[in-house]
C-alpha cells in the first residue's frame, strides 16, 4: 500500500515537473518574442528616419539648385522662379506649395489622403514644402495618430550659395481644419530656441494651405485687381459702393494705396503742432484728383464733396492716421474664386476673405466690379458684400477719426 502511494507520489510530480518546464520555455518564448518586436519597431523607426532625413536632403537640393540659379539672374523674389520651383518639386512626387497660396499645389491628392487619415483617427505621415520668395522654404514632416497630429518644422535660408537650416522645432497642431473652400489651416505654438528667425522662444504660428487646385484667371484676376489694394488701412472692399453712389468710401485711405509715394512735408505744405502727431497736409488739386481718378470713374465735384477742400487755395486737405487710427497687424487676403463678363464690358469677380490668423477660409464675401481700360490701366466700378462677416469679433479695420473726432483729439494741440 505504502508503496503504491509512492508511486502516485512520483507520477504527480513528475507531470508537474514536466509542466513547469513547459511554463518556463512559455515565458521564455513571450519575452524573446517581446525582445525581438521591441527590437524590430526601434529598427523600423531608424529606418524611417532615415528615409525622413533622405527626403529632406533631396528637397534642400532641389531648392538650393533653383535659388542658386536664381540668385544669378535677379530673379529671387520673382513669380515664375517660385513657380517653376514648384514644378520641379513636384516632378520628383513632393507636395509643395508658396507661402503666399498664389499657385496651385503640387500633388495636392497627398495631402488630401492626409487629411483624410486625420479625420478617420488613422495613421499617416508625409512631408509637405512651403517655398518662400528670396530664397527660404519650410519643410514640415506630418504624422497623425488618433486623431492629433504632430509637426516637424524645418526653415530653410538661401545665403552664399548654399541652404541653412535657420530653425527647427516640433511641435502638435493645436487646431486642424480642412474646409469646404478646399483650405487646410492649422496653427501650433513654436518654441523657437536659438533661432534667427525670431527673437522670442514662444510664438503661435498660423498656417493656411490652399489644397484644391484653382482656376489660373482667377489668380491673374486677383494679382491684378484685388492684391494691390487688399484689406489693410482702407475700407474699399467692406462697404457697398457703385459709380452711382460711392456711398461711405474713404478716399483719404485710397489716396494712401494709390499714391505712388507716402506723403511727406518736404514736398507739400504742412502744420502740425511740433511732434510730427496731428500733421495736417495740404495736396494740391491736381496731384490728389490723378491718384484717385486713375483708378475710379468720379468727377471733381463729387471728390470734393467727399473731402476737405480749400476752394481759394485748390488743394485737399490731407491727413494721415495717428495712433488712435492703428489696425491690429493681422489682416486676411482676397482670393477671386469665380468671374462673369458683364454686357457692358466690365467684369465682375466673387472674392473670398481669407484670414489665416483666425482660422478661416472665408471671413466674408464681397463682389467687385472693375473696368480693363488698356495699355495696362484699370478702373474699379463696384463693391457688394454678399456674405457679411459673421463673428462681429473677426474685426482689422479701423475707421479714421471724424473731423470732429480729430479736432477733439488734436484741436487743442
Amino acid at each position: 500500500m505504502l508503496r503504491k502511494r509512492c508511486v502516485i507520489w512520483e507520477t504527480c510530480l513528475l507531470v508537474f515537473g514536466v509542466l513547469f518546464a513547459f511554463y518556463l520555455m512559455g515565458c521564455n518564448h513571450r519575452i524573446d518574442s517581446g525582445e525581438v518586436n521591441e527590437a524590430e519597431n526601434e529598427k523600423q523607426k531608424m529606418k524611417e528616419k532615415k528615409i525622413e532625413e533622405k527626403v529632406v536632403e533631396e528637397i534642400v537640393e532641389i531648392c538650393l539648385e533653383s535659388y542658386t540659379k536664381a540668385e544669378k539672374e535677379d530673379k529671387l523674389d520673382d513669380l515664375e522662379m517660385i513657380r517653376e520651383l514648384l514644378d520641379k518639386l513636384g516632378k520628383n512626387g513632393y507636395t509643395a506649395v508658396d507661402s503666399e497660396n498664389q499657385m496651385n499645389m503640387t500633388e495636392h491628392e497627398k495631402l488630401l489622403q492626409f487629411c483624410e487619415a486625420v479625420e478617420a483617427k488613422k495613421r499617416s505621415h508625409m512631408t509637405v514644402v512651403e517655398v518662400s520668395g528670396k530664397g527660404s522654404c519650410i519643410i514640415r514632416e506630418m504624422e497623425t495618430k488618433n486623431g492629433d497630429v504632430k509637426l516637424i518644422r524645418n526653415y530653410y535660408v538661401y545665403g552664399d550659395e548654399k541652404m541653412e537650416l535657420s530653425s527647427k522645432d516640433t511641435y502638435h497642431a493645436e487646431s486642424w481644419e480642412y474646409t469646404e473652400d478646399g483650405y487646410l489651416m492649422f496653427s501650433g505654438w513654436l518654441t523657437l530656441k536659438d533661432s534667427y528667425e525670431i527673437t522670442r522662444d514662444k510664438m503661435m504660428e498660423y498656417t493656411a494651405y490652399r489644397v484644391l487646385p484653382l482656376d489660373e484667371t482667377c489668380r491673374e484676376l486677383n494679382r491684378k485687381y484685388l492684391l494691390p489694394v487688399g484689406y489693410a488701412c482702407n475700407n474699399m472692399f467692406l462697404e457697398d459702393w457703385s459709380e452711382e453712389d460711392f456711398g461711405k468710401l474713404d478716399f483719404y485711405d485710397l489716396f494712401d494705396v494709390f499714391h505712388p509715394q507716402p506723403v511727406n512735408e518736404s514736398v507739400y505744405d504742412t502744420s502740425d503742432n511740433g511732434m510730427k502727431t496731428c500733421a495736417v497736409y495740404m495736396i494740391p488739386k491736381e496731384d490728389f484728383e490723378r491718384s484717385i481718378m486713375s483708378k475710379f470713374k468720379i468727377s471733381s465735384e463729387m471728390l470734393q464733396s467727399k473731402t476737405v477742400y480749400d476752394s481759394e487755395e485748390e488743394r485737399y486737405e490731407y491727413k494721415p492716421r495717428g495712433l488712435e487710427e492703428v489696425e491690429y497687424p493681422e489682416y486676411p487676403y482676397p482670393e477671386v474664386t469665380a468671374y462673369e463678363e458683364n454686357a457692358d464690358g466690365t467684369l465682375t469677380l466673387k472674392v473670398n476673405a481669407v484670414f489665416p490668423y483666425r482660422g478661416i477660409s472665408k471671413a466674408y464675401t464681397h463682389e467687385v466690379t472693375v473696368r480693363d481700360m488698356g495699355d495696362g490701366e484699370i478702373q474699379y466700378v463696384a463693391n457688394r458684400v454678399v456674405e457679411p462677416v459673421g463673428n462681429q469679433e473677426i474685426a482689422w479695420h479701423k475707421p479714421r477719426l471724424t473731423r470732429a473726432e480729430w479736432e477733439a483729439q488734436y484741436g487743442g494741440k
